[in-house]
């Protein structure tokens, strides 16, 4: 190591190699070189659980249930997408948690808005649809040592019809719920990012979709509006 007049502190490296897990006994932390959420992860991944465990409908609950914990190792890591918004390591479980708080205030208030509706806002569908919106991105997005890049599957067919896929087949292994109900997510989880031009096949056709997408949506916005201004110092 050496102060250069020109160019400040200098370091010559003489030997180098590939950091091994031996060297996590000495304090090596892989994790400490890639960006990652400011939040805890055993608050978020409790919160998450919580939420799922408050849906009223049994089928529902217990689908929603299956589907995170056998994904819980990854949920954990995994950020929600490799570039734009919340791109880092737990900004999955961070944006999913943050979605939910957003449906579940979204739900209470409409449902207290229109109670003339027939049937009633279904704040157990809005509460599975903000925790399962995104789970194809379990399979969508690779976890690796710099952060997640796409998978093949991810790239040819996408995190909404995957996330549908993973849905039906969790719906087949657990074995009670509804198939109105179902089909309803299934249509909740295809259509939460909207319109065939962010990548929705199909538009919000009920209530409790429409209000999962714009809890979805504004997280989402508002994640990248404030990384955004977060890179620049003074007022302008």
């Amino acid at each position: 190591y050496q102060e250069h007049k020109q160019f400040g502190p200098q370091i010559d490296i003489s030997n180098i190699r590939l950091a091994s897990e031996e060297d996590q006994a000495d304090g090596y932390d892989p994790d400490a070189f890639v960006a990652k959420t400011k939040f805890d992860i055993d608050e978020l991944w409790n919160e998450l659980i919580g939420h799922a465990e408050s849906i009223g409908d049994a089928g529902i609950r217990d689908v929603v249930l299956h589907l995170l914990r056998s994904n819980e190792e990854i949920i954990r890591l995994q950020p929600a997408a490799s570039r734009n918004h919340h791109a880092y390591r737990g900004g999955y479980l961070e944006h999913t948690v943050s979605v939910v708080r957003t449906g579940i205030y979204l739900a209470d208030k409409y449902r207290d808005y229109y109670p003339e509706l027939n049937p009633p806002i279904n704040r157990d569908l809005i509460v599975a649809g903000c925790l399962l919106h995104d789970i194809g991105k379990m399979k969508e997005l690779a976890l690796g040592a710099d952060l997640a890049d796409y998978t093949v599957e991810g790239m040819l067919i996408g995190h909404i019809v995957i996330g549908r896929d993973m849905l039906r087949e969790a719906a087949r292994e657990v074995g009670n719920i509804d198939a109105e109900m179902l089909l309803y997510l299934e249509h909740i989880i295809l259509s939460h990012q909207g319109t065939p031009e962010w990548g929705s096949p199909k538009v919000p056709m009920i209530p409790e979709a429409f209000l999962v997408h714009h809890a979805d949506d504004i997280d989402a916005k508002m994640n990248m509006f404030i990384d955004s201004l977060s890179k620049y110092e003074g007022e302008e």
